[in-house]
């Protein structure tokens, strides 16, 4: 099969990189380069970016995004979900400090004609202290991550889909 008739897929990771663990998103993309992925998977980091990234993902089929959750539990836990479930999410768990600006980003490119189909993966932050180097814990999660990953960029090309199966 061509990579002309493969789903384009993003991922993208997000935070800043100056607060520790809140840029394990961001931190997470190097993982990912060093393990090789198909030519249809593009890396970008979002960084703390906010509306100057749609049209960046108005080309995409598919976006993952990689960010830190603050959900009140253990360091290094690790989330999976889809943005129309953030509503049901506790009042407690914060996404990232910039929640607001992905989801604006996925409601102006569906204004403006399209918005992939978005997964998130968010990881508990330890430490967000001023500071470039992720906490152990944060660490410790991303082979588990990568794993993920790679199983729902098989999915999309086996099935034009995201993984069925709830996953922890």
């Amino acid at each position: 099969m061509s990579t002309e008739t493969l789903a384009k897929i993003m991922i993208m990771g997000v935070g800043n990189v100056l607060l520790s663990d809140e840029g394990c998103g961001v931190q997470f993309l190097k993982e990912l380069e060093a393990a090789g992925l198909p030519e249809n998977v593009e890396l970008l980091e979002g960084g703390t970016a906010g509306l100057e990234l749609v049209h960046l993902i108005r080309e995409v089929d598919f976006l993952i995004l990689v960010d830190a959750i603050q959900a009140q539990t253990d360091p290094g836990a690790l989330f999976r979900f889809q943005p129309r479930e953030l509503s049901i999410f506790p009042a407690e768990f914060q996404v990232s400090f910039h929640q607001v600006g992905i989801i604006e980003v996925l409601q102006v490119a569906e204004m403006l004609g399209h918005a992939p189909e978005t997964l998130i993966f968010g990881i508990q932050p330890k430490n967000m202290e001023v500071g470039m180097e992720l906490s152990e814990d944060v660490k410790a999660v991303f082979p588990r991550l990568l794993q993920l990953i790679r199983e729902e960029i098989s999915s999309i090309q086996q099935k034009g889909q995201f993984c069925r199966e709830v996953r922890a």
